[in-house]
């Protein structure tokens, strides 16, 4: 089939990635995937890896399905909002090189969209929803139990007291009763008088493992706690990596690291 043709001339771009291959385990017993070709594949991640990305076969299986959960976490961020190009370079990459490579390894592979100007926003190609679509429902049992395309509130820049709404509060108390599963969470707390957020790991220690408080943030009021709250929601899939942080590094470390995030959303603003 010629690749030069768009994938959503070529296939189907409503279903998974591979949904072409053929599984004739019924007949023969043979736990593979066959595709057009007449390859053979033992998953359709492995297809993915060697055929469509031209990627070496690693020696140890595992290690595909560990850039294929990198890809996948880059895909649902793309897909799921726009972040400003410096915050997805420090959060995800750690620096701008490394995303602006990987950036444009996707760009090369026809995943995401190209524009000679030069686009800070990229979309996702329709190839690259159906490759989240399979990558979703082909994960491992240990690997992040956060749900592919769980809706999160839409992002703003700071909030009207006014929009505090009853269905706005009702939203976020759906996210915290989902967030009671998640290893690390944010919660909305009293401390003492003061209104706060604070973060919590579940099962941490060497000997008895506990529910520890591993950071918190109290505020003036209510509103200014929501508002922080709101934008640690929209990212409820880094909560897993913040815990990580707070819990290795201590409660500082994560502070800065908010701090540098917080101040990377924000837009710029230049003197006059």
């Amino acid at each position: 089939m010629d690749e030069n043709i768009p994938y959503e001339k070529r296939r189907n771009p409503n279903l998974p990635w591979g949904y072409w291959m053929a599984a004739p385990g019924e007949t023969t017993g043979d736990q593979v995937l066959i595709d057009e070709d007449g390859s053979r594949w033992a998953s359709v991640r492995e297809c993915l890896w060697v055929k469509r990305f031209n990627m070496a076969m690693p020696e140890h299986l595992p290690y595909i399905d560990l850039e294929l959960e990198f890809l996948l976490t880059f895909l649902v961020i793309t897909e799921r909002r726009i972040i400003r190009v410096e915050e997805k370079a420090i959060d995800i990459f750690g620096d701008h090189d490394r995303a602006r490579f990987y950036q444009s390894w996707l760009i090369d592979k026809k995943l995401m969209t190209y524009d000679r100007g030069g686009c800070l926003f990229p979309e996702l190609t329709p190839e690259a929803f159906a490759i989240l679509l399979m990558l979703a429902n082909t994960r491992s049992l240990r690997n992040q139990p956060l749900p592919v395309g769980l809706p999160t509130l839409e992002r703003w820049h700071g909030l009207d007291p006014e929009a505090m709404t009853p269905e706005w509060e009702a939203a976020l108390q759906k996210l915290e009763r989902y967030a009671d599963r998640l290893p690390y969470r944010f919660e909305r707390v009293m401390i003492g008088k003061l209104n706060a957020i604070r973060l919590v790991g579940d099962g941490l220690g060497p000997n008895i493992p506990l529910r520890r408080t591993l950071w918190s943030l109290t505020f003036r009021d209510q509103y200014a706690r929501d508002r922080f709250y709101y934008w640690l929601c929209h990212r409820v899939d880094r909560w897993s990596d913040w815990g990580t942080r707070a819990w290795e590094n201590g409660p500082r470390a994560l502070s800065e690291y908010l701090l540098q995030l917080k101040f990377a959303d924000e837009p710029a603003v230049m003197p006059d």
